[in-house]
């Protein structure tokens, strides 16, 4: 029998937290161990999922509290509950969230059928405001995966689809034996560093494409709204996976996808930073670019198929020139 371990992580999610609950109940488990890491929620959230999830057979609910709201975003929360978790599966939900029930439970038939160390699964959004149901853009990648054949060439695939954690089920003997775990410190986005470690260091890995997850979008409190200089905070995950890439002797393998990672996350930075922050966007910009020498990196952009702001406001990073990158971020 299969112990899954479904860790759902919460911070005053109290209008929420009963859907997701028992959307990964109705999933029907036979050895279900629901792990709730609430990081210091001051509304009811705690009293509604011990409500929903207590007393069940073929259920053991496992609530871990912390005492306070821990900086950043749910890193500590997340990796309490991988540390506490006994399950051969790991999946994480926000609380906010939900799963689809018979497909999550496919899925996770999936991972355990093949063996591998994680399946990734399908995922939509969901607009808080007005209902709607949307699909992050990446139909291009699951297309090309029908026509992808070798595992690196589908590794390439997957480190380009987006680093959400919660649309993957792990085997939890994989993320403990390479010790990978969600960096924290006093940032967001850490869903990167993670998706990097987990996709670089897996031997095997498989697709699932129905959606299993959805992901409630524009409620209050969420990191996407007012970030203000948040988004900076990606450079220090840039160099998280730098880092880790050199360490685990994987740096000159992926160099070419880090590098298209970076650019495109130097100007997703530059559309979501609040305007005092370009001059910061610049500075951490041209730090990072300035490791590749000249013949390869005009080559390599040239790659890319970016608009002519895109071009002239990364190669104005890389020489230097303040005043061409503000003038290009202005005009983007």
């Amino acid at each position: 029998m299969t112990r899954v371990s479904a860790i759902i992580t919460t911070y005053n999610v109290e209008p929420y937290i009963a859907t997701a609950v028992q959307s990964v109940l109705d999933a029907g488990f036979d050895d279900l161990e629901l792990i709730l890491v609430d990081d210091g929620s001051n509304d009811a959230t705690r009293h509604v999922a011990e409500a929903v999830a207590t007393g069940l057979p073929n259920v053991t609910y496992v609530p871990i509290y912390f005492a306070a709201n821990t900086i950043g975003g749910v890193a500590s929360a997340a990796n309490a509950g991988l540390d506490r978790a006994t399950g051969d599966v790991v999946l994480f939900i926000d609380g906010d969230d939900w799963v689809i029930p018979g497909h999550v439970r496919a899925a996770v038939d999936q991972l355990v059928r093949t063996n591998v160390d994680f399946t990734v699964c399908g995922c939509k959004e969901f607009w808080n405001g007005s209902g709607d149901y949307t699909f992050y853009p990446e139909a291009h990648l699951w297309d090309q995966l029908g026509t992808t054949v070798g595992r690196e060439a589908q590794r390439d695939l997957l480190l380009q689809m987006a680093p959400f954690p919660w649309r993957k089920l792990y085997r939890r003997d994989f993320l403990n034996r390479h010790n990978i775990r969600f960096p924290v410190g006093n940032y967001f986005f850490e869903d990167n560093p993670f998706h990097w470690e987990t996709s670089t260091r897996a031997d095997s890995f498989n697709f699932y494409r129905a959606v299993t997850h959805v992901h409630r979008m524009a409620r209050a409190g969420q990191t996407i709204h007012a970030m203000g200089l948040k988004p900076l905070q990606i450079f220090e995950h840039a160099r998280t996976i730098q880092a880790m890439l050199a360490r685990n002797g994987q740096a000159e393998t992926f160099e070419v996808r880090y590098f298209d990672w970076l650019i495109d996350h130097i100007l997703w930075c530059m559309r979501y930073v609040s305007p005092q922050g370009i001059n910061l966007v610049f500075d951490q910009a041209a730090a990072s670019l300035a490791r590749y020498p000249d013949d390869w990196f005009y080559p390599q952009l040239a790659k890319r198929p970016l608009n002519l702001v895109a071009v002239r406001q990364l190669t104005a990073a890389k020489v230097g020139d303040r005043m061409a990158f503000v003038q290009a971020a202005t005009a983007n």
